[in-house]
């Protein structure tokens, strides 16, 4: 049986993506707890107090434990603070507070005696667990939003963003709150941009640790945000399907971590690791807890379907249409059958660029493609598949487009 490709049908157009600039104006990493601007546009910090320096997502991290702990930044990067459009960033973990009071902490500020002219703010209510922010012109033209922070994470990853009149929070790359202000707001001001150190008579001074600042001179869109987004917290593996008798082993974010544990035991061979090997008998929601030094405790899942191999049909076989290698390691980056113990006779599975070239062949149907052709990575694009095989005897032929994603 010949397989003729249909290229009017499976042609690929895609405009090129010029892929415009996240404008980023200023990037503290903390790397050495030092307060320089990594982008090399020339903003800088200035240390106030003994501000400590702890383990951070990267390297190293801002610790503010004590009262007078503060950082002042000036810089070019101040402009975005102007009528444009602009995008702040930055992860922070509190700290925990024995003694919680209704009051906030001034998490930074680029503010003037405490007054809403010209005014950007973000604080934060330990006692509430609540992240809040503001931009305002005078007493009549603000927009504030306000979120409570993930209670399943330690990290949070705060972005915020200023779009013409709309000015929008996430949490940990996650849409929260919005609010269109009645005209654009200008926030041109000359006072520094200060980290901790308060700024109204009722603030509290910042606790916690704090990490990767930003700043973009462009309101980032939701698939940008996630790019920066250290995922930390998390168990990076996917909700996922094995076959009965099958082991697995998670990808997990190791951020600082103090100690992990997993439950519940059963499949687990080590559940005091961050990445143990997971045999399960059963469909099983498995947690990870992750404790820091701090006691703060973080938790997330992953769902595991099990599939007994000699329930599956093998006249429904499950090829997907579209993979993303090397953008998120360990997810979606491979491209094969998805029910391959469906097949009963393996003949062959066969990958074809759209000019007809052969890019992959497998050998069994455990196989899968990642996404190179002679070593190097494939072009992104629509390529087609054709996959043999016996079922009951009988040969079929599936055959169809995937989609790769760059």
């Amino acid at each position: 049986m010949r397989f003729f490709f249909l290229l009017s049908l499976f042609f690929f157009s895609a405009a090129a993506a010029s892929g415009q600039s996240d404008k980023l104006e200023a990037y503290f990493s903390f790397d050495n707890c030092k307060g320089i601007d990594d982008s090399g546009n020339g903003s800088s910090g200035a240390l106030k107090g003994g501000i400590g320096c702890t383990c951070g997502l990267r390297d190293s991290a801002m610790y503010f434990l004590d009262n007078n702990d503060a950082l002042n930044l000036v810089g070019p990067f101040a402009d975005v603070f102007s009528t444009s459009d602009f995008t702040v960033s930055f992860y922070f973990r509190p700290t925990p507070q024995s003694s919680q009071q209704n009051a906030s902490q001034l998490v930074m500020a680029k503010q003037d005696s405490c007054n809403l002219n010209n005014a950007f703010w973000v604080r934060y209510n330990d006692k509430f667990g609540r992240i809040s922010a503001g931009i305002s012109e005078n007493d009549t033209l603000l927009a504030t939003v306000t979120s409570e922070l993930d209670p399943n994470a330690c990290w949070q990853y705060i972005t915020l963003t200023r779009s013409n009149m709309l000015f929008t929070l996430y949490v940990n790359g996650i849409w929260r709150d919005a609010r269109t202000s009645a005209a654009r707001i200008d926030l041109t001001n000359t006072t520094p941009l200060v980290i901790g150190d308060p700024v109204c008579p009722l603030d509290l001074e910042l606790k916690g640790i704090f990490d990767e600042l930003r700043f973009h001179s462009k309101a980032l869109n939701e698939d940008e945000i996630k790019k920066y987004n250290l995922r930390a917290d998390q168990i990076l593996t996917r909700d996922t399907l094995i076959y009965l008798g099958n082991s697995f082993q998670p990808s997990v974010s190791q951020i600082c971590v103090g100690q992990y544990i997993w439950s519940p035991l059963t499949g687990v061979d080590n559940p005091s690791v961050a990445q143990p090997l997971i045999t399960p008998t059963e469909t099983t929601t498995y947690k990870i807890t992750f404790t820091y030094d701090d006691d703060c405790i973080a938790q997330d899942t992953v769902h595991v379907t099990v599939v007994d191999p000699a329930t599956l049909d093998c006249n429904q076989v499950f090829i997907p249409n579209a993979f993303t290698p090397t953008e998120t390691p360990g997810i979606n980056d491979k491209f094969g059958i998805s029910n391959p113990f469906a097949v009963d006779e393996f003949i062959s599975f066969e990958i074809f660029d759209r000019w007809g070239g052969r890019v992959f062949a497998a050998n069994t149907a455990l196989e899968t493609w990642d996404g190179t052709t002679n070593g190097k990575p494939a072009n992104p694009g629509v390529f087609l598949y054709r996959l043999r095989y016996k079922c009951d005897g009988v040969e079929k032929v599936k055959a169809g487009s995937l989609t790769l994603l760059r």
